[in-house]
């Protein structure tokens, strides 16, 4: 105990390990001796061996994260029934010693009889022996079972039920052929008339679809269906291949999950495929064809615009240029400006036509005098007269 103790304080468990006395547990994502070293975090109860994941028998995949389409179920190879009879033997005196299983009488009864039964049944396949269970005084009254076996098929219930039928009709007829007439029996073993008597028949029940649901588990047990094949039992869910009850997922793959089975389109270099059955596809060479004309028309439309707009600014600024000209008043001979004037009416909106009327701007100028002096003296130089002669 305290060298148990002196070793936990020497190990350290890295990654969030913990030491349980004997060694690290090491958390999901982590192994070794001490949790150093990195593994794949495995699945829906799967666990890592070193190597890889092992999944338990319902998932599948690198991480057990697929839920498998089939699962094995293992049916018996052969079935069993059971017929509990009852028969009189009247050639064979009873005796005390027919209670003791292990007296010398009891033996040599039990190889008679069951040779003697051996060939009463011998022509009934199914037919595997009798067993003793009792004997009682009454001449010896014969309690036994008679054991049936058959191989495992979809229809083995019909077969056992089938067989013990044969075997009642069988004893029924031994006894009855065997008449006791003032005790002339010659055969072997001679039965009483009438006396037989059917008390019971047991078949081993064996049921694939229970097995199927059970190992499905309550999560996908109504996903999973019986099937046959080579008249073998195969617990199966609609993703599984080579069946009636099969999906079809075309080009995609079948999944089985909580909800159900569901289809998951896959995509190849050259195309793209969609649908619940993923039955339809896309060529990838077509949709990027498409949106190259489609890149190449906007960027068209987009360089016409931009020309547009750089004519019309051009445009714009031609005729500005112009009316700025007609704002400017100068007087005779480039002298000084004797006067100002303001445009009331012009407004150097655009119109559809991009130019402007100078008729509306001529006819709205309103000259003013405000900075003329009245008073100044204005020379004007007389005209004169030549005359000349003719």
């Amino acid at each position: 105990m305290w060298l148990r103790w002196v070793l936990s304080l020497s190990v350290v468990c890295l990654n969030g390990g913990t030491w349980n006395g004997k060694a690290c547990e090491c958390p999901p994502g982590f192994g070794g001796e001490k949790c150093q070293s990195k593994t794949e975090v495995c699945q829906n109860g799967g666990s890592w061996d070193g190597i890889k994941c092992v999944c338990t028998s319902l998932y599948q995949g690198p991480k057990c994260e697929e839920v498998v389409s089939s699962i094995e179920i293992k049916p018996p190879d052969t079935v069993f029934a059971e017929m509990k009879l009852s028969v009189t033997v009247t050639s064979v005196n009873y005796t005390d010693n027919l209670q003791n299983r292990f007296s010398p009488e009891f033996q040599n009864f039990n190889k008679l009889f069951t040779e003697q039964m051996d060939l009463v049944y011998a022509d009934i396949r199914e037919y595997e022996g009798v067993n003793i269970t009792q004997l009682i005084r009454g001449s010896v009254v014969v309690k036994h079972d008679v054991l049936l076996k058959a191989n495992f098929t979809p229809e083995y219930e019909t077969v056992l039920k089938s067989a013990t039928k044969k075997i009642e009709q069988k004893i029924n007829n031994i006894t009855n052929d065997q008449l006791m007439k003032d005790n002339n029996c010659t055969s072997i073993l001679c039965f009483k008339e009438n006396s037989t008597e059917v008390q019971n028949i047991s078949i081993a029940h064996y049921d694939p679809g229970e097995e199927c649901r059970r190992k499905a588990g309550k999560d996908f047990a109504k996903y999973f269906i019986l099937a046959y094949k080579n008249q073998i039992p195969v617990c199966i869910s609609p993703c599984e291949p080579g069946f009636n009850v099969s999906m079809n997922c075309n080009f995609g793959k079948c999944m089985v999950e909580r909800s159900g089975p569901r289809c998951y389109c896959l995509t190849t270099d050259t195309e793209w495929y969609r649908g619940e059955t993923c039955e339809f596809s896309t060529k990838k060479s077509l949709v990027y064809g498409l949106l190259g004309a489609a890149g190449a028309v906007i960027l068209i439309v987009l360089v016409i615009i931009l020309v547009f707009m750089f004519r019309s600014r051009r445009e714009v600024k031609r005729q500005k240029s112009k009316v700025t000209q007609l704002y400017k008043w100068h007087g005779e001979d480039g002298e000084p400006v004797h006067g100002t004037f303001q445009n009331i009416g012009f407004d150097t909106c655009e119109d559809q036509a991009k130019s402007i009327d100078l008729d509306s701007i001529y006819s709205n100028f309103q000259p003013t005098l405000d900075h003329i002096d009245s008073n100044a003296k204005v020379k004007i130089q007389r005209p004169q007269v030549k005359i000349t002669s003719l």
